[in-house]
């Protein structure tokens, strides 16, 4: 890459710095094209205007922080009068104190013992950095302390934790369990400290000191300063350490823990799960202040951990939305929260087989009223049970000592976790999907494929296709094997000039259907093996599959095998008429390459199911396709939009408008790159990201509610996958300069007839194109400095790229594939490559 460049720079004639030369490397991109020059004129405000105003400062904050740390040699090309702001260094006011330069990122505490002066503690504790290393010179802080005990269960409640500390809150008294700060700091040297309550446990609360019962002390650091200055809170954390009083023991003591902090960071990521100023991190310090009875005085809402962290996440199921009034009298309402798989996946939060939460089978069969309305609140309770208002529950009122009598693995009915057993997520375990052998792959050949579907809990044993109902005599049923290729970047291409597609819409591979379905004959062109397996023939198709010829070469292909068995959860048992989410597959072939090459894992699928769980939140398409982005990405290409799917233009031009569609657009790209980026991030677009889908339904993701950090790149991605698009990878269809003109009559079966004509919608060759760098970057940063910053099209001084965007004239004279190909490669990763000075893990916060 560097040599390319270098290139660029000789053929200009200079080398003026790194500024500089990338300043005149995308003037040079320009050059290569005569027809950009005319676009160049065209009357457009300097970006240098937009980013300073009459008195030479900057005019927004986004444009600050795009100028944040930039090298005093850009600086010199690009604000040669000093007029934007430069961030002082934090160290150049720090004096050497020890073995400290510099302020520490983090600092947080851990607890090594606690001891007990009658009922007087004693929190002995750790300070350490983002390192591991002792933080000795902390000159203040404010500390916070909370102390509980495990109070033991009664009346079919579980042993739970009882504070000691109390607050009112908005004239309720003794509303919440709160911290305390009064004691005495000392500093024990090497980054160990000590703090000493001023006052005994049995002192603050009618609450008795019982030492002889299990106590979790936790602690907090608020407003650290270190070297003369303040770290933010959010900067800090907390501690917690659990100790039985009256004998010192640590081990082998009763306990409460039915979440832990694992199962929590999974969706919210550990910098994030961090609440009331920022100190506050950990799940198991946060229940020792949302205890049992807590309310908040704001709304009368319960404030118990297991209360509000259920009605947090469920609010589809909440009669009310959910609301507190926090700091400051501020009302939070958690009606808007997406929660990203179903609520009755209780084991995503509470696991009885992790070691790490033991008391995480009590879910399963010692539940209380309180717990169980916080999501079906249509049950009528009070502290002791369900209550005579009680009209949902068919055994009346109860008192939460008679739950488990029904609700256990030994009572009348079902457990709980057997009650929230998900239908379509259990069934899916039943089903696995093998591609077994694929042969005829070369140019010209109509591949033959080899395949089964077995039952994973059996044992592995197949499944008959042609007799079991979850694959025969069920219009439920669907089972397809499609060819997709090149797994380089995929396009589905299928002659030898690569300008046709085998499917609509365009660029998604043909679907062929593999199972019985409503019938019990296999399709044409599949053929039972009598051994549990079966044959595809793809030659014996109408038309057959065939694989092309290309330039350049294919190299190698996968077979995508996907669809939704029958089920019979929903209604009657033995009616098959529910889909069942099976986990796609897809097998790389060989076409041309010696071996087959797989599709690029560019995401974890792991980290995806983190949130979604696994058959569940990423099921799509009726249930067809599951758990696999690289199957997702065969029809979610490049070159693929949803013009298929949206409906007719009024106007008849493909002028990129439309009056008819939600968006204002003609079309969308679903790349998957660039549409899992949009959905994931309507806090940082300036534009709503929408989508149509089957049935011409729009999709809309302004209003998702994304848990993580906005730009932490490693809550998807493998690690070192987000510096830049492979070599040779595609620019993304931003408009195919075509339009709906009609749509089919059955509106779901998609477009009839494109205006100018199906050709210019079919053909990706002649598409206006983002180029690959560009298109993952602007779907989260799509505003019009980031736009201008990346655009080869770009006039001001701050654009340095010679990626392919904004583009005047996308009708008339569109950036195919072709132009970008001849443009050269983007050159973002020359600031923004590992170890540039705007290395995309700097700019995103990852380092």
């Amino acid at each position: 890459m560097i040599t390319q460049y270098a290139r660029n720079w000789a053929r200009l004639g200079t080398v003026c710095g790194a500024a500089l030369a990338v300043l005149l490397f995308s003037a040079s991109a320009f050059a290569e094209s005569s027809d950009r020059g005319e676009l160049r004129e065209q009357a457009r405000p300097a970006a240098t205007e937009r980013v300073q105003g009459a008195q030479g400062v900057a005019v927004s904050e986004e444009e600050q922080r795009f100028y944040k740390g930039m090298p005093d040699s850009f600086r010199e090309v690009y604000d040669p009068e000093g007029k934007l702001p430069v961030e002082e260094p934090v160290d150049a006011r720090l004096e050497r104190i020890g073995d400290r330069t510099r302020l520490p990122e983090e600092v947080r505490p851990f607890i090594v013992d606690v001891t007990f002066d009658g009922a007087v503690p004693t929190l002995f504790f750790e300070v350490a950095d983002e390192n591991g290393a002792g933080v000795a010179d902390i000159e203040s802080v404010r500390i916070g302390v909370t102390a509980v005990k495990l109070a033991p269960g009664s009346d079919g409640k579980t042993d739970h934790w009882q504070g000691y500390f109390y607050r009112d809150d908005n004239g309720v008294t003794d509303a919440q369990v709160s911290t305390y700060g009064g004691g005495t700091l000392e500093n024990l040297g090497g980054g160990n400290y000590s703090f000493t309550l001023d006052v005994g446990l049995d002192e603050v609360s009618d609450i008795p000191f019982e030492p002889q019962l299990t106590h979790r002390m936790g602690i907090e650091l608020r407003n650290v300063e270190i070297l003369g200055q303040q770290l933010s809170n959010s900067q800090s954390g907390d501690s917690w350490f659990e100790i039985q009083p009256a004998t010192g023991e640590t081990e082998g003591i009763p306990t409460r823990r039915i979440a832990t902090q694992e199962n929590c960071v999974g969706c919210h990521a550990s910098e994030e799960f961090s609440f009331h100023g920022g100190p506050r991190k950990t799940v198991e310090y946060c229940v020792t202040c949302h205890t049992d009875g807590d309310i908040d005085g704001g709304t009368g809402n319960s404030i118990s951990f297991t209360t509000m962290v259920h009605a947090i996440h469920s609010p589809e199921l909440q009669d009310e939305p959910y609301a507190v009034v926090g700091f400051g009298d501020r009302l939070h309402s958690y009606e808007g929260v997406t929660y990203p798989q179903d609520v009755r996946n209780c084991t995503t939060c509470h696991s009885p087989d992790n070691e790490a939460t033991p008391q995480a089978e009590w879910v399963d069969d010692r539940g209380t009223a309180e717990q169980c309305a916080s999501c079906h609140t249509n049950l009528a309770f009070d502290d002791t049970g369900l209550t005579n208002g009680n009209r949902q529950h068919a055994a009346g009122a109860q008192p939460n000592s008679t739950c488990a009598a029904c609700h256990s693995k030994a009572g009348l009915m079902e457990s709980n976790l057997e009650a929230h057993v998900i239908p379509s997520q259990a069934a899916a375990k039943r089903f696995q999907y093998n591609v077994l052998e694929v042969t005829n792959t070369s140019e010209g050949d109509s591949p033959v494929v080899t395949f089964s579907v077995t039952d994973p809990t059996n044992d592995d044993a197949p499944y008959d296709m042609t007799t079991h109902p979850a694959f025969s005599g069920s219009g439920e049923a669907s089972v397809n094997i499609s060819f997709v290729w090149p797994n380089a970047d995929f396009t589905n291409v299928a002659n030898d000039d690569g300008t046709d597609v085998t499917g609509r819409p365009v660029a998604q591979a043909r679907r062929i259907a593999v199972a019985p379905g409503s019938g019990f004959e296999l399709p044409t062109g599949v053929f039972d093996n009598g051994d549990g397996t079966y044959t595809l023939d793809s030659s014996m198709l109408n038309p057959p599959i065939v694989i092309p010829s290309t330039t350049p070469a294919l190299g190698s292909g996968s077979i995508l095998m996907e669809g939704h068995p029958a089920g019979d959860f929903s209604g009657q048992v033995g009616v098959f008429e529910d889909s069942v989410p099976v986990t796609s597959a897809l097998v790389p072939f060989a076409i041309n390459d010696e071996e087959p090459a797989a599709r690029r894992v560019v995401v974890s699928l792991e980290k995806c199911q983190d949130c979604h769980n696994v058959n569940d939140g990423l099921a799509f398409h009726g249930g067809n396709r599951a758990d696999n982005n690289e199957a997702c990405a065969s029809c979610h290409n490049p070159n693929s939009t949803d013009l298929y799917r949206r409906p007719a233009d009024p106007d008849g031009v493909a002028n990129g408008v439309s009056e008819a569609t939600v968006d204002g657009l003609e079309e969308a790209t679903v790349n998957y790159a660039y549409m899992i980026h949009a959905i994931h991030a309507p806090e940082v677009r300036e534009t709503e990201y929408t989508a149509y889908g089957f049935g011409g339904t729009p999709h809309s993701y302004g209003e998702v509610t994304y848990p993580k950090r906005d730009g932490d790149c490693l809550a998807c991605h493998v690690e070192g996958t987000y510096y830049g698009a492979p070599e040779g990878a595609l620019g993304t269809t931003v408009n195919s300069g075509a339009t709906v003109l009609e749509e089919t009559p059955q509106f779901f079966l998609g477009a009839a007839e494109y205006a100018p004509s199906e050709e210019v919608a079919t053909n990706w060759n002649d598409d206006n194109k983002f180029s690959p760098q560009a298109a993952a970057c602007v779907a989260c940063h799509d505003s019009e400095i980031a736009v201008e910053h990346m655009s080869v099209r770009g006039e001001g001084g701050i654009s340095f790229g010679n990626s392919f965007l904004d583009n005047p004239d996308p009708f008339d004279d569109p950036d195919t594939q072709e132009r970008i190909n001849n443009a050269g490669p983007e050159n973002c990763v020359f600031c923004h490559g590992q170890g540039a000075f705007a290395d995309v893990d700097e700019a995103h916060g990852l380092k």
